[in-house]
């Protein structure tokens, strides 16, 4: 079992930094335009907005480039600092944030969901399509959480592209392959082969179980 401080190191390469934090009132970093950004929110949805900001700007800070606030576009996702690409996520007890130079990095997913319970049947069907959806004994140590998986890994290609694209990719647009053995996933976005060099046929998303949460990660190079 991978401890926590491990995680980021184990999904992205040095040159990608990541930053694992509990979520609650503790969690400081934030700056004043962030927090008026979710002024009106609920107190849950407050502390994870602002400890995964929090987490970000650590993030930032160990690649120099914590230049300013991180705002929140019009599909809500961040808005990095100019010369940086990065994500940001949050399920449970943690929040957390991998970032990089847009000179090492095209773009960065990274997604965090609690391991148990496993996906239950209904939204396993919204999920995954009929082509994913295991069949049969599974009798890997993690067959059961097989689904939850590949929905971590789908949202981690959606944090990925959407950034770059602005494309709304649906879960029935990335099929996923998932690979327990190797500790791995392989997506590939439907009806969408390369962008902008881009190899969107098979993206290569690592797998992190640790201490009760499922973590995956996709980078895609600068100039791939």
């Amino acid at each position: 079992m991978a401890p926590l401080e491990d995680v980021v190191g184990r999904l992205f390469p040095p040159f990608a930094p990541g930053v694992l934090a509990p979520t609650g009132p503790d969690c400081d970093g934030a700056r004043p335009e962030e927090r008026d950004a979710v002024a009106g929110a609920a107190s849950a949805r407050r502390q994870e907005f602002l400890c995964g900001r929090a987490c970000a700007h650590a993030a930032l800070a160990a690649i120099g480039l914590d230049t300013g606030p991180i705002g929140v576009g019009p599909g809500r996702q961040p808005l990095w600092p100019a010369g940086t690409v990065g994500s940001i996520s949050h399920a449970g007890d943690w929040s957390g944030a991998v970032v990089a130079r847009a000179e090492d990095a095209w773009a960065i997913g990274f997604d965090i969901e609690v391991v148990d319970p496993p996906l239950a049947p209904g939204v396993e069907r919204l999920v995954l399509t009929a082509q994913e959806r295991p069949s049969g004994p599974l009798d890997h140590p993690l067959g059961r959480h097989r689904s939850k998986i590949a929905f971590s890994a789908k949202e981690s290609v959606y944090k990925c592209l959407f950034p770059r694209t602005g494309w709304r990719l649906g879960f029935s647009d990335v099929t996923v392959d998932v690979d327990l053995e190797a500790s791995r996933c392989t997506a590939r976005v439907v009806d969408a082969f390369r962008l902008d060099g881009v190899d969107l046929s098979a993206l290569e998303i690592g797998l992190v179980i640790a201490h009760g949460y499922l973590f995956t990660g996709l980078w895609i190079a600068a100039g791939d």
